[in-house]
């Protein structure tokens, strides 16, 4: 096929093109490739297209392909596809029979030619002959000069010519094909669908999960179903028992063998409760269900490990043997009391440790200093010595608190349980240097070893993740439980230390009153709709009585019960607040103990709303015991909770009548009321949504409130069920551990962890931990180390009542926490916390402890107060929403944190920055226990260096400039034809090139893994260096093999440097972790825009450096020019001062050790998106990787075109992917929450699918639509798909991002690298578009009506297609399920 308007032919030439049909044994005519425009008016001959036959033997048969016409004749189509090759002089077409045969090649001129062309061709033999019986291919110059030009437009609604043989007559004649329309077509729907598919698929998404659920019965049918079956399995068990089955009030007994053993359960709790003896401390939801626990398991013996609070006197108890245990290599003893009820058996621990806390705060104030660790390591050592002491079955474990345990009594083991109340939360020290890892060891008496092999998860010491690990090494990974039907899943898809587990399950939490042993479908203990509302309106009155409201009964009545924090969403309840109360008849009565700042600024904004609306709200921000009546008085419980593992006051409120308004996570949703579902985090959405919830259901009918009370009231969640469920769990891991360890295998770890143990004693004590403690004056007053305390030996004198003072200490340093170890007793009292115990922060980077803006100052607290005056219901939700205000002021705290600590090139004020000079002058003391270069540490004691890294230039810090640098030089697997000389034909450059890949990514990735990252990050630099140096050698003049070879050397040590490119962009930005998401997304955006300028440069350069070689090969052909060296040299000098200075000046977190991550490969491999990445990976490099340089050559290769004019559609197209700001630009899409621009980037769909189709399938080529304006709106199309693809790529990325952890996408970014490269050698050996696009990509310009859809049914095209997409649907459905921002 001819495009344009032109056509240049020779005799010899078309000789050639009919033998070379047959050889290839091609059948169709759209097999092959048509050829590329020259200019509007001039259609090229030849287009550059590669073969891999440089001699082929002329004698073919069967190798004329013809068709009959209306007339009778025979024709072949020939597209003009190999136009390099030409015949000798001695070979011409011959006759009928359809073989070739030597001719006289002076026969007269092919006769008769069509009347209408004979005046504009010409035919004229080539005038070079080789005398040979071979094809040879010529270069594109000497088949110039034997050629000449026709010029003969096609008719305006076709796209170009066909040649047609006449193999008998022996002439040709050329017949209009292609429509003009497809190619319009084709340009408006890849130009436009791409879009359209995009914004869809976020309208879709967003109304598929963005939903109000409105549920009207309850619990669903499946969830009542199984609630039956454990009844009726329940009832089996008590008909065959031969004890009593009369049921307790508040009990529920179980029938026991007393000839069958009785299972032993041991758990340890800091909240408890003991009945007899009248002691409750803190009883939350943890505390709940282990009061559970001690009530309704009478078929198990129950040992309850509880610790002595302080200020609680205690009766008098049976002392067993105390606990010599150890800490920092100092023995140190507990005291053991124990007491009996019923079948439990409690084990109170007594000491000093212990005695600081309160029956109020059972728990530490903070979790990651020395005083905390302390009080676990005794905890937890505590707990294993009476594992070792009591006959014990099973250890449950609740929560991280007495997670490390078992550890202790490695190697004897004993099955576990988990139980997960709050994931969010798992105990966790940092461990950035050899020295914290020595301390904090040291203070939980633990190996280095042991803590590697099962605490250790990254650069954090993690309570919690040494149960998981555990499990995983002892039970097969059975034994990890939500108290949710959803919680577990959902834990198991946020945090990453459940990764290296199959997945967790779930253990569902009852309603702790619901006791009743029948199971009743209809009723409600007899009571009719009127009793119910009788009840609840009196309940109603009492509620409005006791908060001081006014007493009405029309009144909507709204109660929020729970802890005031972000986590229960106190902050959208009181930016909602106002427009309720305006808009609406309601009260509000609001109840819960201060958290965090969350919850002391909403306590601020409901002290201003309570003045404004006196006798409609009740704010109380303390803990409180609720009488009875609030929750059968309430009208709707509000939750808006951001997490909630099971939502026991959500049951508790609906089991009395109350509606539930709230977010459908964790165990949310399945009481009647209106629940949204929770996508992303971002407030304006939660706010959004909890207010459309509030509003569809304060304007509900009376008659559907009605019947959605009766359906509260008779929702069960029985205390039966979960009995019935724990047995299922407690048989379940004896039966899994015991699988686990058979005899030999369990002979094995214990020999193991025996020589683990008997190698760590045979080592020298660990060095000790040093604490700084400062005086008034802020001046070290003593410097001492823990190995220089004594610590008591001999147990505490006994007595008859165990005594306690009245009082708790005050809050403990490190200091007084030696002084724990001595006292029986500190005096003074405990302040209430303001904030929770530290959880793990989910962010896109993965878990990573960071310092939080307390307010410590007062200064944020006092301004909001002061803006407090103007509040109204429309600013409430605006400018004064609480996290709107924190948002802005931590950015401005983290600036000033920035200046003071990190910079400090200038003198600064500091309005919310807590400095220590500020500490001084108000006399206020600190305690030093961290590393250069955080939080405590001075900007002027940081190297120059690392200050001038820290330094930012706009929202960019200077570090993170220089590692983008590395990204933008780095080519991806996809991308390696770009290093492989430029041509896709050139098979061994382009092995060489990716096995060189393959070879470096292993390299750089154990640099990565044994070093600290300022080796794998600076290195590279060093390396790019070198290759520019090379690249500047081979351009001195040196003869031309010589320079090709530089060349070539040049390139591959590129491929080296390149092959880093996955730790340049996983490891950037590790202090940013506090940027907004749409902060995160316009950076990738600026890279992805840059890294596609530097990629279309190296192609430039390619292009037009490259040139034909005898053998018909395309070889880059260096500069011969000292401009090249003089360009590339400084900047290879350039380089090597930014490796000096990298190593020089990286910030601490890349100066630190690669953590250990026990079973990092399984937990890698557990996650469907790295395995889906993994997939794509394959499916796009082995379809489409090897026609990259082809597509480039599309663009960048037309003679039509000016090269500035395409250079400024580059800067500008791709300038605006740099310059886009999802803030602004997609806000309408969006609706600030761009978590979900992922969404969108794969709703556009298969853009590189797209975007190669239009460039080297020829529909690309001309454009007769367009005019004079063709060559660069087909170019622009094509910058345009690119703009798409780069975006989806960025969509990708953040996929990665947020549910990856930074080690794990590193980890997959490489696995990728790997796979890739190796599959792109294997699309260049056996892939149908590895010397071309062949019918994956099928040529449409030929395409005429009488076709039909026969272009279209090549399997090839449809198994690449379809691949494509599936890609698109499974990215989606993954980043869903696995996303860690989600709750």
């Amino acid at each position: 096929m001819v495009h344009g308007m032109s056509l240049r032919l020779s005799t010899t030439t078309l000789q050639l093109l009919a033998l070379v049909l047959g050889a290839h044994g091609f059948r169709d005519y759209n097999e092959l490739p048509v050829f590329d425009i020259i200019d509007g008016n001039v259609g090229q001959f030849f287009n550059n297209t590669e073969s891999d036959y440089t001699d082929i033997d002329v004698l073919f048969t069967n190798v004329s392909y013809s068709i009959e016409s209306e007339e009778g004749v025979n024709y072949s189509f020939i597209h003009l596809d190999y136009p390099y090759l030409s015949l000798t002089d001695n070979y011409v077409i011959d006759g009928p029979d359809e073989y070739w045969h030597q001719v006289d090649l002076n026969m007269p001129q092919l006769t008769p030619l069509p009347q209408s062309l004979e005046s504009d061709i010409r035919l004229l033999p080539l005038t070079k002959s080789y005398g040979s019986s071979h094809l040879y291919m010529f270069t594109p110059k000497e088949l110039f000069e034997d050629v000449v030009w026709t010029e003969e437009a096609p008719e305006v609604s076709h796209v170009g010519w066909a040649i047609v043989f006449d193999n008998v007559g022996r002439f040709f004649l050329l017949e209009l094909r292609g429509l003009r329309e497809i190619t319009l077509a084709m340009f408006l729907v890849f130009s436009i669908f791409p879009l359209v598919t995009g914004v869809a698929s976020v309208m879709i998404f967003r109304r598929a999960y963005y939903r109000i659920e409105f549920n009207k019965k309850g619990r669903s049918k499946n969830s009542i179903r199984k609630l039956k079956s454990h009844y009726k399995k329940r009832q089996k068990l008590l008909e065959q028992s031969q004890e009593s089955t009369d049921i307790v009030e508040g009990e529920d007994p179980l029938p026991v063998d007393p000839q069958v053993h009785r299972t032993c359960i041991l758990f340890a709790t800091l909240e408890y409760n003991i009945p007899d003896w009248d002691i409750r401390i803190k009883i939350g939801g943890l505390g709940v269900m282990a009061e559970l626990m001690g009530q309704h398991l009478p078929h198990y013996d129950l040992i309850w490990v509880v610790p002595c609070v302080g200020n609680l006197e205690y009766p008098s108890a049976e002392e067993e043997a105390p606990i010599h245990l150890k800490v920092v290599n100092h023995i140190y003893t507990v005291r053991v009391y124990s007491h009996y009820y019923k079948n439990t058996k409690y084990l109170l621990l007594d000491a000093p440790v212990f005695r600081k806390q309160t029956a109020v705060e059972p728990y530490p104030l903070r979790m990651d200093d020395f005083a905390s660790a302390i009080f676990y390591s005794v905890w937890n050592q505590s707990i294993a010595a009476l594992i070792k002491r009591e006959p014990v079955d099973l250890y449950h474990i609740n929560d991280y608190h007495g997670a490390l345990a078992p550890i202790y009594n490695l190697p004897s083991v004993i099955p576990c349980a988990i139980s997960l109340h709050n994931a969010e939360f798992q105990g966790l020290w940092p461990l950035h240097t050899e020295t914290d890892v020595k301390e904090v060891c040291g203070l939980f008496n633990l190996p280095i070893e042991t803590c590697k092999k099962y605490v250790q998860f990254g650069n954090v010491f993690n309570l919690l993740h040494s149960a998981i690990s555990y499990i995983r090494v002892y039970q097969n990974g059975f034994g990890v439980v939500g108290v949710s039907n959803k919680y577990g899943e959902r834990s198991w898809a946020r945090y990453p230390i459940f990764w290296s587990l199959k997945e967790v399950g779930k253990l569902p939490n009852p309603d702790p009153t619901d006791t009743v042993a029948t199971l009743e479908d209809d009723s409600v203990d007899g009571r009719s709709l009127e009793s119910v509302l009788a009840y609840r309106k009196e309940c109603k009155r009492k509620a409005q009585e006791w908060a001081g409201l006014k007493v009405d009964d029309d009144a909507d009545l709204l109660v929020f019960v729970g802890r005031w924090s972000i986590q229960k969403g106190i902050d959208l309840l009181a930016d909602l607040a106002p427009t309720l109360l305006e808009e609406y008849n309601t009260q509000l009565i609001v109840v819960g103990p201060v958290i965090d700042l969350y919850g002391k600024f909403a306590a601020e904004k409901f002290v201003y709303i309570m003045q404004h609306y006196p006798g409609r709200v009740f704010s109380m921000p303390k803990f409180t015991h609720l009488p009875p009546f609030v929750f059968g008085g309430a009208d709707f419980a509000l939750i808006p909770s951001r997490d909630e593992p099971f939502g026991l006051v959500a049951v508790e409120f609906g089991r009395k009548g109350a509606l539930g308004i709230g977010s459908r996570v964790g165990g949310l949703g399945e009481m009647p009321g209106w629940w949204y579902t929770v996508e992303s985090s971002a407030t304006s959405h939660l706010l959004e949504r909890f207010e459309t919830a509030c509003r569809r259901a304060l304007s509900s009918p009376k008659e559907q409130r009605q019947k959605l009370i009766m359906a509260a009231v008779k929702q069960r969640f029985p205390v039966s069920e979960w009995v019935a469920l724990y047995g299922n769990l407690v048989n379940k891991c004896i039966r899994s551990q015991k699988a686990c360890l058979n005899p030999k295998k369990l002979k094995k770890q214990i020999k193991k962890q025996a020589a683990l143990q008997e190698q760590v004693a045979d080592k020298e004590p660990m060095q000790l931990p040093t604490i700084e403690v400062l005086d008034e004056n802020n001046n070290v007053i003593s410097t001492e180390s823990f190995a220089q305390t004594e610590v008591s030996n001999d147990a505490p004198e006994t007595s008859d009542r165990m005594e306690g003072s009245e009082t708790a200490g005050p809050e403990i340093t490190p200091s007084d926490a030696v002084e724990a170890m001595e006292a029986d007793v500190m005096e003074g009292g405990i302040e209430e916390p303001e904030t929770e115990e530290t959880p793990v922060a989910v962010e896109f980077w993965g878990s990573k402890m960071e310092e939080r803006f307390i307010d410590a100052n007062g200064m944020a607290i006092k301004e909001y107060s002061d803006m407090l005056s103007s509040l109204t219901p429309e600013n409430s939700k605006g400018s004064h929403c609480i996290e709107s205000f924190l948002v802005k002021v931590q950015r401005r705290w983290y600036e000033e944190e920035h200046h003071y600590y990190k910079t400090r090139f200038s003198k600064k004020k500091y309005k919310y920055l807590q400095t220590p000079e500020q500490n001084a002058a108000n006399n206020v003391a600190e305690v030093s226990t961290k590393s250069e270069g955080t939080a405590d540490s001075n900007a002027l004691d940081l190297p120059l260096a690392q200050r001038i890294m820290y330094y930012k230039v706009g929202s960019w810090p200077v570090y993170t400039m220089c590692l983008s640098l590395g990204q933008i030089l780095s080519v991806s697997s996809f991308q390696l034809t770009l290093l492989s000389g430029f041509n896709t034909n050139n098979a061994y450059s382009l092995y060489v090139v990716s096995i060189v890949f393959v070879l470096s990514s292993f390299l750089w990735w154990g640099i990565y893994r044994k070093f600290s990252s300022i080796h794998s990050l600076s290195l590279p630099f060093v390396v790019y260096a070198l290759a520019f140096t090379m690249t500047g050698i081979s351009s001195l003049g040196f003869p031309i093999a010589i320079c090709g070879w530089l060349s070539y050397v040049a390139t591959w040590i590129y491929a080296v440097a390149a092959a880093s490119g996955p730790l340049y962009y996983s490891l950037n930005f590790e202090e940013e972790g506090n940027s907004g998401v749409g902060c995160w997304v316009y950076r990738a955006c600026v890279l992805q825009g840059i890294q596609q300028i530097w990629t279309a440069v190296l192609w430039l350069w390619g292009t037009r450096v490259s040139h034909l070689a005898d053998d018909g090969t395309i070889l880059v052909e260096p500069l011969n020019t000292t401009y090249v060296a003089a360009i590339v040299w400084p900047f290879a000098l350039f380089l090597i001062g930014l490796t000096v200075f990298l190593y020089k000046g990286l910030p601490v977190y890349y100066r630190q050790l690669p953590g250990s991550v026990p079973a990092f490969t399984k937990s890698l491999l557990h996650r469907k998106v790295v395995l889906w990445f993994l997939f794509a990976v394959v499916c796009q490099n082995y379809w489409m990787s090897t026609l990259t340089g082809r597509a480039w050559r599309f663009f960048w290769g037309s003679s039509l075109t000016k090269l500035w004019k395409i250079g400024f559609n580059v800067c500008w197209f791709l300038g605006f992917c740099v310059d886009i700001h999802p803030d602004r630009s997609w806000s309408f899409l969006f609706n600030a929450h761009l978590g979900q621009f992922p969404v969108i980037g794969l709703g556009f769909g298969i853009t590189k699918w797209l975007h190669l189709f239009w460039s080297t399938s020829n529909i690309g080529m001309f454009l007769p639509w367009a005019g004079i304006a063709g060559p660069y709106l087909s170019r622009a199309l094509w910058l345009w798909l690119a703009i798409l693809d780069a975006v989806q790529n960025v969509g990708i990325g953040l996929i990665l991002l947020q549910t990856l952890t930074r080690r794990h996408v590193t980890s997959t970014l490489m696995l990728g690298q790997l796979f890739g490269a190796t599959t792109t050698i294997l699309a260049r050996l056996t892939s149908p578009t590895k010397i071309g696009p062949s019918t994956v990509f099928p040529d449409l310009t030929g395409y005429t009506t009488v076709d039909g859809i026969e272009p279209l049914l090549d399997i090839p095209f449809w198994v690449c297609l379809l691949l494509q997409i599936i890609v698109c649907g499974g990215y989606l459905k993954y980043f869903r399920r696995e996303n860690m921002s989600r709750p």
